[in-house]
């Protein structure tokens, strides 16, 4: 298992209600686990309802594996003008 952890941005908050803004999420997974694994069976978010994923600050596709110590922000689409 590694440790990673995860800030829930903007609309994805109500996945995980008790987090404060700009709080972050830590979670242990297995070693091996992509963005899209944890989004779809760790943290049971649609990758649908993921505009931009990043990791440690650069954005990433679905595949990319994720290391110890991983920070990732995760953000839905938005809109505005």
């Amino acid at each position: 298992m590694i440790e990673v952890t995860v800030r829930l941005n903007a609309g994805l908050r109500r996945y995980r209600p008790a987090l404060g803004i700009g709080e972050a999420l830590p979670l242990h997974v297995p070693e091996g686990t992509n963005l899209k694994e944890l989004l779809s069976r760790i943290l049971q978010i649609s990758p649908e309802e993921v505009a931009f994923l990043l990791v440690n600050g650069i954005k990433c596709s679905l595949d990319e594996p994720l290391a110890a110590g991983d920070r990732v922000a995760l953000w839905p689409p938005v809109a505005g003008g």
